[in-house]
């Protein structure tokens, strides 16, 4: 990079993707997301929304698909499928900004899809993922917005999935903390986390649940595998739709129902060193206020031995 502007960016993606060469962050401009419609935020005015482009029935409102499941077979863009993917009308990243839409009914979480229907969606974050990376994305990075205090636009549950050409500096520093940490201790830092999380352990099984004792929000959860393995692409998914439908029922729980954020970090399309794949949940209870965005440090209320046994006590057993 040179100056503020990424060099060749902006005639491959719609966006343009910037880096501030006094701190060196990131920056996607992409003013056509302006342009892109919320009901959320016309129900939170009051008015009527119109019709929703990710229910059935409403396939000409989005760009043609780009992959589906549709278990009785049927023609794309049309109705009968149970999961569908398209590009994002709005991109922030063109050809490498998707939405991946969980099922057709507008008001299923993925909690609510039980857990084969949310390793089916899992299977498909999964596959999109890869086809994101060999299409030759640096970085694959994979996000759910729930609520408008979390970013989200429309209320019909979906995914959005962001190929991006370089890793994004949050997975950057993750995949640095893992190299320091086994330059000098030897092993993995993530499951070094796991194995001592102690009073911060939700959940344990094959897929581990757990605050982390350093978190950017109150009420934070982690996910990961307790065995060691760096690319979802070659993960067993079905113990992480178990894992996961519990987790957000506590989440939501513990939490009142607050607005979510949940990011999936996977391998980046070359990995040089050690890495292991976790999702992570982010309740919204708080806003992001000066020191945040001044310092780059988070603050924090909610201990988090107090939001782990709040957690454990909402998580449902079956």
């Amino acid at each position: 990079m040179r100056g503020a502007t990424t060099s060749g960016d902006h005639s491959t993606f719609g966006g343009e993707l910037r880096r501030n060469p006094v701190n060196g962050k990131l920056t996607i401009i992409a003013p056509g997301r302006a342009a892109r419609p919320s009901d959320l935020h016309v129900a939170a005015a009051g008015g009527a929304s119109g019709p929703c482009p990710f229910c059935a029935g409403n396939e000409g409102l989005t760009p043609p698909e780009v992959d589906a499941v549709r278990p009785d077979g049927g023609a794309p863009d049309a109705p009968g499928w149970r999961i569908r993917v398209v590009p994002n009308k709005y991109p922030a990243l063109v050809c490498r900004h998707e939405v991946i839409v969980h099922s057709p009914d507008h008001d299923a979480e993925l909690e609510d899809l039980g857990d084969e229907g949310l390793l089916e969606v899992l299977e498909v974050w999964r596959r999109r993922i890869a086809a994101q990376l060999a299409a030759g994305a640096a970085a694959a990075t994979l996000i759910v917005n729930r609520g408008l205090g979390a970013g989200a636009s429309l209320a019909h549950p979906h995914a959005q999935l962001f190929g991006t050409p370089l890793v994004p500096p949050l997975l950057l520093d993750e995949l640095l903390e893992f190299e320091r940490f086994s330059n000098r201790y030897g092993g993995c830092v993530l499951c070094a986390e796991i194995d001592g999380a102690g009073e911060r352990l939700v959940h344990a099984g094959d897929i581990a649940a757990w605050a982390p004792a350093a978190p950017r929000f109150p009420g934070e959860l982690w996910l990961a595998p307790r065995t060691h393995e760096p690319d979802v692409r070659r993960a067993d998914l079905r113990p992480l739709a178990g894992a996961l439908r519990r987790a957000l029922i506590a989440v939501d729980a513990a939490t009142g129902g607050a607005p979510l954020n949940l990011w999936l970090h996977t391998a980046p399309a070359e990995l040089r060193g050690t890495f292991h794949w976790h999702v992570e949940l982010a309740p919204r209870l708080s806003g992001i206020a000066g020191l945040e965005l001044g310092a780059d440090i988070a603050l924090v209320t909610v201990d988090p031995e107090a939001a782990a046994e709040a957690l454990r006590a909402a998580w449902p057993q079956g």
